[in-house]
């Protein structure tokens, strides 16, 4: 049976700190509980004649309930991992129906063989290749033109309304160019939110023009640069070409973990660290109409010794988990990291790839404060660095730090730092969930 997770460990994987608050509150609302093995289950009381049914599977850990919730893990499956953080589920020997049914079909999904792969046509697809090019050589040709009338014109007289970039970003969709698309849909918040909103808009229009010269003259740069400009363009990468990278075996330190959601589509993004390299990482997971992920990843504060596959790029970044070499365990410390370390790197992630937009950033012993209005952290040199970020999330990393110096980590996107978490006396704090009373942090165990 798996140890009993610590409650800073719950709080680490709450979705957020009312869901968290929600699930204490459900502690005499359970009735059947147990657990064997890897699995936790139990039934919880709610409003409606039939109690919901929540199932742990905490290999990965992955969540199951029968409420309606959105969130994930909801309330019950929180509740339910308090109750046995608590000592309060008991071990059994085997799981309720309900239980085994769901926990079948995962075991069954884990060790389905992959699904046989189709005859290659290299014809077929050299061909269907060139299509897409083209199509999205005319689509960026197209956005080219847009961007030099809305120069021509001026911004005073141009449409810079929400539907006017909607409209060019569904051509660039057409052209099969969502990376493109992306970055349009992005201009109308710039223009409402933003006072200097004019220049913002000229540098992401200048970013774009970038984009499609690079493009047109792709042959010409060095492949690095070539697979960056493809990945900003929207061009797909598969799975298995990524896995076919070499591999990057290091101890990964877990600096951060955040799930969001927008259209029932659910996006996990984990940041990584590599403590004998220093190499940074981030795992991108997508997963639509709940937050079940394919992949299981440790929560913040673990270190795994693992071997990663980074895309490819001229500033490489994002990768894909390969083989995991031993049992993810706590760390406590890391290597110290100043505010000139955090813009050295983003300096040269931007300096290889200019279409980067932002960049992780560890920076040791500095002092959150709210300064006249404004958030900042301020090293031992009195150098500060500005944060931006929801208000919560901003006081909360305030009052953890009391005043004091700590370490947090987030990312750099030129303007400002973006806070995921903070570590204080060999402790993790995700900063999307939990409090300081309700927080307690990962610790080795």
């Amino acid at each position: 049976m798996t140890s009993p997770w610590s409650e800073g460990q719950v709080a680490s994987v709450a979705p957020d700190a009312g869901s968290l608050a929600a699930a204490r509150k459900l502690s005499t609302a359970w009735s059947q509980t147990g657990a064997a093995g890897d699995a936790l289950w139990g039934l919880c009381q709610g409003s409606g004649a039939n109690p919901y049914r929540a199932v742990v599977d905490l290999s990965g850990p992955a969540y199951h309930c029968s409420c309606p919730s959105r969130k994930f893990p909801c309330k019950h499956a929180l509740g339910l991992l308090l109750m046995w953080s608590a000592g309060r589920v008991p071990d059994v020997s085997a799981p309720p129906a309900f239980a085994e049914e769901w926990l079948s079909r995962r075991a069954a999904r884990a060790t389905a063989p992959p699904a046989a792969a189709a005859p290659a046509t290299t014809t077929v697809g050299a061909k269907s290749a060139e299509r897409r090019a083209e199509r999205v050589t005319a689509g960026l040709d197209e956005l080219d033109l847009w961007l030099t009338d809305q120069i021509r014109g001026g911004l005073g007289a141009a449409d810079i309304s929400a539907s006017a970039f909607d409209a060019i970003a569904a051509r660039m969709v057409d052209a099969q160019a969502p990376g493109a698309a992306s970055a349009l849909r992005r201009l109308p918040i710039v223009v409402a939110t933003r006072t200097d909103w004019p220049d913002r808009l000229l540098r992401e229009y200048a970013r774009l023009h970038l984009l499609v010269v690079a493009h047109r003259r792709l042959g010409e740069l060095p492949e690095p640069l070539q697979a960056s400009v493809r990945a900003h363009v929207g061009y797909p990468i598969s799975t298995d070409s990524v896995r076919g990278q070499p591999g990057v075996r290091d101890r990964w330190m877990v600096l951060g973990v955040q799930t969001t959601e927008e259209k029932r589509l659910f996006t996990r993004k984990v940041w990584l660290l590599g403590r004998d390299r220093g190499r940074r990482a981030i795992l991108l997971d997508f997963a639509h109409g709940s937050a079940n992920f394919a992949t299981a990843v440790p929560p913040p504060g673990s270190l795994v010794d693992a071997t990663l596959h980074f895309y490819p790029g001229a500033a490489p970044l994002r990768a894909q988990f390969g083989d995991v070499h031993e049992s993810p365990e706590p760390f406590t410390t890391v290597a110290p990291s100043g505010v000139d370390t955090a813009l050295d790197h983003f300096a040269a992630a931007i300096g290889a790839d200019p279409w980067v937009r932002s960049w992780p950033a560890l920076l040791t012993e500095v002092t959150p404060a709210f300064d006249d209005g404004n958030w900042v952290v301020v090293d031992a040199e009195g150098r500060a660095l500005p944060l931006s970020g929801e208000d919560p999330v901003l006081w909360r990393l305030l009052g953890m730090s009391g005043g004091h110096p700590v370490t947090v980590f987030g990312e750099w996107n030129s303007e400002s730092l973006v806070p995921v978490s903070v570590f204080d006396r060999g402790d993790v704090y995700p900063l999307g969930a939990g409090t300081p009373s309700s927080a307690a942090a990962v610790r080795r165990r």
